[in-house]
């Protein structure tokens, strides 16, 4: 998935905000790590935006017939995060503009920002107890900062009935010590995309290896023979990063923590597994400059057939269609490939907040029961055929499901097989603050430039120690 490039100074800004959160929920917000990183990819230049796709009208949301009076002549600050399928910023602007906040009377101001912008924007929020009526919150952030959320369990419950009952992963992000903090919103299911006759001129294989043993071998041929490598961002970037080491890890058998929660087990022979098994992949198939890579960068580098390969959300396949229709069609998507211990998914989830500072919260409450209900969230996932996916079940039903492309059937998968920060303990503030300073990503990209894995083990274990307080 794409994300607008942040400059490092203002990234280091943020994160010294969001370590003010430590108050709210027991934990700090994200800080970088010191892991070195070569010079930051160039600026990406700005795609066209494509044509607006006209939704079918039994998906059409139904506007308000009339202002209901509670809402009459409300402000509705709305902080998300800017997509990189335009169509999706613009129907939170203007579709929802014209089917819910005007025929309510509402005046609504939808404030878009970069992902890796959110987290230091809630926090400073919440600390100075001002700000946005509803704010996007991605993975186990409600574990977070659940004291300073509303309940919104009333919501969730009638939601998640009304869309076939939330997916596993999405509703331990959300449901925090019996209540649920945020509502569900959505997932950006991110799979590999590949070049299909890259990989069969390079290798000779006609399906997407199913194991990393097999992409190792695949990807070394594909890179020796075709001079192209996988494209893996292994920086501090919210979506690519994570989504990719730590279900390499679970693979492995590797976990920070027991599934109780009483000691950190990051030390182990698994997880040494994992990490020789990644350096050697990461060698064979891969390139250092993804040391520095962010979420952008890989999307870049496929439009411009400089990878064959990434893991990334449906961004790069939408866009290809519309800028790079031979790119589109030798395109195809697969799921992370199965290790030693299985096969697993790590979506980016994304959950919407009401903060307790919000003196008249009634205003987002019926936002978000209209903005979540399947007809409504049916259209807004036509916007970005399948970039982001519904975080209920009925979302992969023919009903709402927005495409027909065989191409798109992977994503349907990741919500059944994806798990959460802290996996396979249950969610918590200490595995949320691990996730947010990219201990995980970090341990991986140390043993690809050249540190001892057992030594990164040490280092990993003394960082979950302190955090986890175990």
């Amino acid at each position: 998935m794409m994300v607008r490039p942040v400059l490092r100074r203002r990234f280091l800004q943020g994160l010294a905000l969001a370590a003010l959160a430590a108050p709210l929920a027991a934990a700090c917000a994200p800080a970088p790590a010191p892991t070195p990183t070569p010079a930051p990819a160039p600026t990406p230049t700005p795609a066209a935006k494509p044509a607006q796709p006209t939704p079918t009208p039994a998906a059409q949301p139904t506007p308000t017939a009339r202002p209901a009076a509670a809402l009459q002549g409300a402000r509705l600050h709305l902080l998300w995060w800017t997509s990189f399928v335009p169509e999706e910023d613009k129907w939170f602007k203007e579709t929802l503009v014209n089917t819910w906040a005007r025929p309510n009377g509402v005046e609504l101001t939808v404030e878009l920002v970069s992902g890796n912008e959110v987290q230091p924007k809630v926090v400073a929020a919440l600390q100075a107890g001002a700000g946005p009526d509803i704010s996007i919150l991605q993975w186990t952030w409600p574990h977070l900062y659940a004291e300073k959320l509303y309940d919104v369990s009333d919501i969730a419950e009638k939601i998640g009935s009304e869309g076939g009952g939330w997916y596993e992963a999405l509703k331990q992000n959300s449901f925090v010590q019996g209540k649920w903090r945020a509502v569900p919103f959505g997932i950006l299911g991110n799979a590999i995309v590949y070049r299909e006759s890259w990989m069969r001129e390079g290798s000779g294989a006609e399906q997407f290896p199913t194991t990393w043993d097999e992409y190792t071998k695949v990807g070394e041929a594909v890179k020796k023979k075709k001079g192209v490598f996988v494209g893996q961002a292994l920086g501090h970037s919210f979506g690519d990063p994570p989504t990719f080491v730590y279900p390499f890890l679970w693979s492995f058998g590797g976990a920070e923590t027991d599934p109780e929660r009483t000691k950190v087990t990051i030390n182990s022979p698994e997880t040494e597994e994992a990490l020789v098994a990644f350096k050697k992949w990461f060698d064979a198939v891969s390139d250092p400059q993804c040391l520095s890579w962010d979420d952008s960068s890989n999307n870049r580098a496929y439009l411009a057939s400089q990878i064959w390969a990434t893991l990334n959300g449906a961004s790069i396949y939408v866009a290809a269609q519309k800028q790079a229709p031979d790119i589109a069609k030798d395109s195809n998507h697969a799921l992370l490939p199965k290790g030693p211990k299985g096969q697993f998914m790590l979506a980016l989830p994304f959950a919407a907040g009401i903060p307790s500072y919000v003196k008249n919260p009634e205003p987002a409450r019926r936002f978000l029961t209209y903005l979540m209900s399947p007809a409504t969230f049916a259209d807004f996932m036509k916007q970005g055929k399948g970039y982001t996916q519904a975080p209920y079940r009925k979302g992969e039903t023919p009903e709402m499901w927005p495409t027909t492309d065989p191409k798109m059937e992977p994503y349907k998968q990741v919500g059944h097989l994806s798990k959460w920060y802290g996996y396979p303990a249950s969610p918590s503030p200490a595995a949320t603050e691990v996730g947010s300073k990219y201990i995980i990503v970090d341990m991986f990209a140390k043993v690809v430039q050249g540190e001892n894995p057992r030594a990164v083990m040490q280092w990993a274990e003394g960082e979950l120690k302190r955090i986890h307080k175990l």
